[in-house]
C-alpha cells in the first residue's frame, strides 16, 4: 500500500537523505565556526571586519537546520502512517475478501465470481484458464448489461475435476457493432498473510498478491470471532438455500434447484458418486430460468444407489453445441453449527455448508 507517492522504499531513502544532510550541515557549520574564529583572531583591530555577512551566514545555517528538523519529523510521521497501513493489512489475515481481479484461487469447492458489463452484448463467452494459459472450461455468458453471478464448480470441459490452484476468469463480450466490451470481475479468496513488494503492502490470497486498493468487501468465518459465531447460530432452525451441487441420498428422493442462464437445445443432469463415477443420467429442463429436479436414487443399471453423498451436475448445450451457464442450488434446514478446516459452517441435511455459500434464509412455514 502506498500513501500518495510514498512507499516503504521511498521512506527509507528519504530518511537516509535527511540523515546525510543533517551530518553534512553539522560538518559545514563546524568548519564555518573555525574559519570565523581564525578571521576574528587575525583581523586588524583598527579596521574590524563588517559583521553583517557573518550574521547572514549564521541565519542561513539556522534556516537549513530548521528545515532538516522539519524533514526528520515528516519522515517519522510518514513512517508511522505506513506502519499503520501494515498493521491494517494484518487485520485481513484469515478473512474472506472480495477484490477486483480476473485471477482467483480454486480450492476444490465451487468458486463464486461476479462480473459486470456496462452495456448489453450481442455475444458473451466465459473462459476459465489455468496457470499455463490453457482454457479448461468454457460457457456462454450473460448478454444483459449490469452485474451477473457465475459459479464454477471446478468441472473442466472434459468432465474431470480441476486441480486446486490459481485460475483466470475471462469474459469476452462484443456489442452489436462487434466492438469489444470491457468487463469488470470480482473474485473471492481467503487472506493467508501479507507481504511488501517494491515498498507496497499486499495481501496474500492463494499464490497471488492482492493490492489493498482492489479489495471491496471482507467477511470472516473465524470461529474465534464472537460476532461470526453469533451470526452462524442465528441460522439454526431456518430454511436456507446455498451454492452447492452435492446431495445426501438416504433411501428417500432428493431434490435440487438449478438455474439456466439461457435457453438450451439439450440439457441433462448427471449423478456421480464420491469416487466420481456416473451412476445416473436424466433429462433436465432446457428453458432459461429456475427449475427443480428430483432424483429417487435410480441408477443407469436399473437398481437403487446405496446411501451416501452424491454430486449432481447440469450439462446444457445451445443449438451451436456451446455450453449454457448453469448454477446448482442446495436447500434444507439448518440443524447446527460446526467448523471444517477452520471455517465456520452450518449443518444442513447432515452436511457442512460454509456460511459464505448461503444465498437465502427463511423462517419455516408455520413456525
Amino acid at each position: 500500500m502506498a500513501v500518495g507517492n510514498v512507499s516503504y522504499d521511498t521512506v527509507l531513502t528519504q530518511q537516509q537523505k535527511t540523515n546525510a544532510a543533517s551530518g553534512k550541515l553539522a560538518e559545514d557549520f563546524s568548519q564555518f565556526l573555525t574559519l570565523l574564529t581564525i578571521q576574528l583572531q587575525n583581523q586588524d583591530p583598527l579596521s574590524p571586519m563588517d559583521t553583517t555577512e557573518f550574521t547572514n551566514q549564521l541565519v542561513a545555517f539556522s534556516g537549513v537546520e530548521q528545515q532538516i528538523n522539519t524533514n526528520q519529523k515528516l519522515d517519522s510521521l510518514v513512517a508511522m502512517q505506513l506502519g499503520d497501513a501494515l498493521s491494517g493489512a494484518q487485520s485481513y489475515v484469515g478473512k474472506n475478501v472480495s477484490y477486483v481481479s480476473t485471477e482467483f484461487e480454486f480450492t476444490g469447492v465451487p468458486s463464486d465470481i461476479k462480473y459486470s458489463m456496462p452495456l448489453a452484448a450481442a455475444s458473451s463467452k466465459i473462459d476459465i484458464l489455468d496457470e499455463s494459459g490453457e482454457v479448461v472450461y468454457s460457457v456462454n455468458g450473460d448478454k444483459t448489461a449490469g452485474a451477473h453471478d457465475f459459479t464454477w464448480t471446478g468441472t473442466t470441459k472434459t468432465g474431470a475435476k480441476a486441480a486446486a490452484g490459481t485460475y483466470e476468469f475471462r469474459v469476452t463480450a462484443f456489442d452489436e457493432n462487434d466492438e469489444k466490451i470491457e468487463v469488470t470481475s470480482v473474485v473471492n479468496g481467503r487472506v493467508r498473510g501479507t507481504e511488501v513488494q517494491n515498498g507496497q503492502v499486499f495481501l496474500l490470497v492463494g499464490a497471488r498478491a492482492v493490492g489493498l486498493d482492489t479489495v471491496i468487501n471482507t467477511s470472516t468465518t473465524n470461529v474465534n470471532n464472537n460476532d461470526g459465531l453469533t451470526m452462524a447460530l442465528s441460522y439454526v432452525g431456518l430454511d436456507v438455500t446455498y451454492n452447492d451441487n452435492d446431495v445426501l441420498f438416504s433411501s428417500s428422493p432428493v431434490s435440487m434447484d438449478y438455474e439456466l442462464a439461457d435457453d438450451a437445445a439439450q440439457s441433462t443432469y448427471v449423478v456421480k458418486n464420491s469416487a466420481g463415477q456416473v451412476v445416473y443420467t436424466g433429462s433436465a429442463s432446457t428453458s432459461e430460468g429456475s427449475h427443480t429436479l428430483t432424483w429417487n436414487g435410480q441408477t443407469n443399471a436399473g437398481g437403487v444407489a446405496p446411501n451416501g453423498e452424491y454430486t449432481i451436475e447440469i450439462a446444457a448445450l445451445d443449438a451451436n453445441d456451446n455450453d449454457v451457464a448453469t448454477k446448482t442450488i442446495g436447500s434444507g434446514r439448518v440443524s447446527g453449527v460446526e467448523t471444517r478446516n477452520g471455517e465456520l459452517c452450518l449443518v444442513v441435511n447432515g452436511r457442512s455448508i460454509p456460511i459464505f455459500d448461503i444465498l437465502s434464509a427463511n423462517v419455516p412455514v408455520g413456525a
